[in-house]
C-alpha cells in the first residue's frame, strides 16, 4: 500500500529537479505520515544497497555532505555508496536511498528515516553538512578533535563493522540556540596553514560555524588573515562557515610606522595625546578620534582592505588591546571610551555600507569600554562581542557576591540598551592558564544557561593546536551547549570518554575529568582565583596525587595503542595539576622564596620536556621560565619582562 505521505507529496508537488528542495521540505514537515524507522541496515557483510542522491546543481556543502557520508560508511564497513544527482520520484519510494537537500524552511539540521528512505536536510549549506555528521554520529563515529599531528590519526573514532545499522527511533530535528558558535585563532602561537585546515574540517562535525582570524595580531605580521586566506577561504566557504576577521586593530589601519615611518612626522596631530598634550607613537594608544582627517585616513584604509577581501562576512572593528584613549580636550568632549568607540563605529559604518552592504561590523565590550555607550546608540545590525576577561572561575558568572558581578551587571546593561546580537567572548580556554587543565564543562553549562535568560546570541573560545588535548573536552562540549544549554552534560562526557579512552577505562577517565573540574579552577594557580588556605590546598594536592596514580596505572594496563596514548596524556594533565598544587601549598604556607623558585623552575623544565605531546603550549613566549615564576609570585626583580607575564590574556 502506498505511503500516505508520498501520495500527498506527489499530489501537490510532482517530481521535478526544480522542486527537489521543496519536496524534501515536505518530507521534513510531514512528521505524521513519516514515522521514523527504528532500525535500518545500511551495510551488511561489507556491501550496501543504498545510494546517495543530491539535487541537481547541488552547492558545494551538499556535495561534501554526500562525499563524507560515503567516505565514512566505507571506512566503517567497506561498503561503497554511489553518489548521484537526480529527481525525487515514485521510483525512490521504499528503496534504500539517502536524500540530501537544503530548505530555508526546515530545521537547521534534519535526519529522518521512513521505511528504507533516509533524509539528510537543513536550512542552509552548513545546516545540511552538520546534519550529515549527526547521521554519522548515529552510526557510531565520534569526532572528538581536529586531526592535528600530535593525535597521530586518533583524533576521531570510526568503528569497524561489516554490518552497519542505523538506530533512529525518532527524527533528529534541531535548531541551535546560539547562532554564532565561534573559534578564535587569536594569538596563533601554534597555528599554521596545515592545522588551520584541519581545524576547519572539524568545525561542522561538532557544530561550530564561525572562524575568527586576526587582521594582523599585534600588527606584527606573524598571525594575519592574509597569511591564510588563499588556503582557508575555499575550505570555509565549502562548509558554509562564516569568516570573521579583525580582532584588536585600529592600529592596523593607522599607526606611526606607516608611509615608511613618516606618517607620525607628517601628521603628529592625528595621534593620541597624553595628559600633557604630547602625541604618542605607541600602537596601544588610540589615535585622535576627534580629528576628522585621521578618521578619514583610517576609514579609507579599512574600506580598501574590505573591498579587496570579499570573502570576509564579519569584520571586527576593535580598539588596540590594552587601549589608552587620547587625552586631548576635543576627544574628551566626545565622552568616555564606550561613546568614543560608538561614534567612530558609526562613521565607518556609514562609509562602508555602500561598498560592502553584505558585511557585518562587530565591536567589543571590554576593558574601559565594557559598559554600553551612554549617549550614542549602537546600530542593531552591529554584532557586539562581550568580554569578561577577568572572570573568576571559582564562582559562577552570575554570583551576586563575587567580582564577576561587574560583568553580569555590564552585560545586563547592554541587553537593556541594545537590541542587536550579543556574543560572549569566552575564556573557556585561556592563554593565561598556561595549559593548566582547567576542565569546566558543567561550569560552562551554568554560564550558558544564565546567558540564555538575557538572552545572548553567540559564544566563542580560543583554540590552539599546541595544547588542544588539555582542553579538548571543553572544545567538544561547548558547541553542544551552544546548540542546547540544557543538554545532559554528564551523558555527553560519558560519550566522549567511551570514545577517547575505550569502554574499559571510560569510568576512570570520567571520574578524573570530574575531579579536575572541581579542583583546578578552585585551588590551582588560575588568574583571579585567590590563594586558598594551606589545609584546603593540601587536600586538593593529595587528591591529584591519587589521580596521577590511577591514570598512570590505567595507562600501564592499556593494550590499545590509541587508548594508551590518551591515558598517558591525561596522566600528564594530572601531574601538572598536582605539581602546581604543590607550589600553591608552599605559597599558602609562606615557604621561603627560594623553595618556590626551585619548584617552579623544576616544573617548567618538566613541562618543556613534553612540549610535543599536545598537552602544553610551550612555543613562542608562552610557558617560559620567567612567565612561570611570575605566575607563582616569585618573578626575578632583575628581569622586568617577567612582570608582564602576570597580565591576564
Amino acid at each position: 500500500m502506498e505511503n500516505r505521505g508520498w501520495r500527498r507529496l506527489r499530489r501537490f508537488h510532482p517530481p521535478s529537479s526544480i522542486l527537489y528542495p521543496r519536496v524534501l521540505l515536505l518530507l521534513c514537515a510531514l512528521s505524521g505520515p513519516f514515522a521514523s524507522a527504528a532500525e535500518l541496515t545500511i551495510a551488511r557483510d561489507g556491501k550496501s544497497d543504498y545510494s546517495i542522491v543530491l539535487p541537481p546543481q547541488a552547492p558545494p556543502a551538499l556535495k561534501l555532505a554526500a562525499d563524507e557520508i560515503a567516505t565514512y560508511v566505507e571506512k566503517m564497513s567497506a561498503a561503497k555508496l554511489p553518489v548521484r544527482e537526480g529527481d525525487v520520484g515514485p521510483r525512490e519510494r521504499g528503496k534504500p536511498v539517502i536524500f540530501i537537500a537544503i530548505s530555508p524552511h526546515a530545521a537547521h539540521t534534519v535526519v529522518r528515516a521512513d521505511d528504507a528512505t533516509i533524509l539528510i536536510a537543513g536550512d542552509s549549506p552548513n545546516g545540511v553538512l552538520v546534519a550529515a555528521y549527526r547521521f554519522l554520529d548515529q552510526l557510531g563515529c565520534r569526532f572528538l578533535a581536529p586531526q592535528f599531528e600530535h593525535y597521530t590519526g586518533g583524533a576521531e573514532i570510526v568503528p569497524q563493522t561489516k554490518t552497519l545499522t542505523l538506530n533512529l527511533s525518532s527524527a533528529i530535528e534541531s535548531d541551535p540556540k546560539l547562532k554564532y558558535r565561534k573559534l578564535y585563532v587569536e594569538e596563533g602561537i601554534s597555528h599554521d596553514a596545515t592545522n588551520l585546515k584541519q581545524l576547519v574540517e572539524w568545525m561542522p562535525k561538532v557544530g561550530y560555524n564561525v572562524l575568527v582570524c586576526p587582521t594582523d595580531y599585534g600588527n606584527r605580521g606573524r598571525v594575519k588573515w592574509d597569511n591564510f586566506r588563499q588556503e582557508l577561504t575555499p575550505e570555509l566557504q565549502k562548509r558554509g562557515i562564516t569568516i570573521e576577521v579583525g580582532g584588536h586593530g585600529y592600529e592596523n589601519f593607522l599607526n606611526a610606522e606607516m608611509e615608511g615611518g613618516k606618517l607620525f612626522a607628517k601628521s603628529p596631530q592625528w595621534f593620541g595625546k597624553d595628559e600633557k598634550g604630547v602625541p604618542q607613537k605607541a600602537k596601544r594608544v588610540v589615535f585622535c578620534t576627534s580629528n576628522a582627517d585621521a578618521v578619514a585616513y583610517m576609514t579609507d584604509n579599512i574600506l580598501a582592505y574590505l573591498k579587496d577581501r570579499p570573502e570576509i562576512n564579519i569584520f571586527d572593528f576593535w580598539p588596540p588591546d590594552g587601549a589608552r584613549w587620547c587625552a586631548c580636550d576635543a576627544c574628551k568632549k566626545l565622552g568616555e571610551p564606550p561613546d568614543r568607540q560608538a561614534i567612530l563605529l558609526k562613521q565607518v559604518q556609514d562609509k562602508l555600507k555602500p561598498i560592502r552592504p553584505d558585511l557585518r561590523l562587530e565591536i567589543i565590550a571590554y576593558s574601559s569600554y565594557l559598559e554600553p555607550p551612554k549617549n550614542v546608540p549602537v546600530d542593531e545590525d552591529v554584532l557586539v562581542d562581550f568580554c569578561p576577561i577577568s572572570q573568576h572561575f571559582d564562582a559562577p558568572i552570575d554570583d551576586p557576591n563575587d567580582k564577576n558581578k561587574t560583568y553580569a551587571d555590564a552585560l545586563r546593561a547592554w541587553r537593556k540598551s541594545f537590541e542587536g546580537d550579543i556574543s560572549i567572548y569566552s575564556y573557556y580556554r585561556k592563554y593565561a592558564w598556561d595549559s593548566l587543565p582547567v576542565i569546566i564543562p558543567r561550569y560552562m553549562q551554568h554560564d550558558l544557561q544564565w546567558y540564555a535568560t538575557l538572552p545572548t546570541q553567540g559564544v566563542s573560545v580560543y583554540c590552539e593546536p599546541g595544547d588542544w588535548f588539555t582542553y579538548e573536552l571543553n572544545h567538544y562540549v561547548l558547541p553542544a551547549l551552544a546548540w542546547d544549554e540544557n543538554v545532559d552534560v554528564g551523558k555527553l562526557i560519558e560519550k566522549f570518554c567511551a570514545a577517547r579512552y575505550g569502554d574499559e577505562f571510560a569510568a576512570t577517565a570520567k571520574s578524573t575529568l570530574d575531579a579536575l573540574e572541581k579542583i583546578v579552577r578552585t585551588y590551582g594557580s588560575v588568574p583571579h582565583v585567590p590563594l586558598k588556605d594551606a589545609a584546603a590546598i593540601a587536600k586538593a594536592r593529595d587528591e591529584t596525587a591519587k589521580l596521577v596514580e590511577n591514570v598512570s596505572a590505567a595507562a600501564a594496563r592499556a593494550t590499545d595503542a590509541r587508548v594508551k596514548h590518551s591515558l598517558e596524556r591525561l596522566a600528564l594533565m594530572c601531574t601538572y595539576a598536582h605539581r602546581d598544587l604543590e607550589i600553591q601549598h608552599l605559597r599558602a604556607g609562606n615557604a621561603p622564596r627560594e623553595q618556590v623558585v626551585e619548584k617552579a623552575k623544576s616544573l617548567h623544565a618538566w613541562v618543556k620536556s613534553h612540549a610535543d605531546a599536545g598537552v602544553f603550549l610551550v612555543k613562542g613566549n608562552r610557558l617560559t621560565e620567567s612567565r612561570m615564576l611570575a605566575r607563582y609570585g616569585v618573578a626575578d626583580p632583575e628581569k622586568p619582562a617577567a612582570a608582564a607575564a602576570t597580565v591576564p590574556e
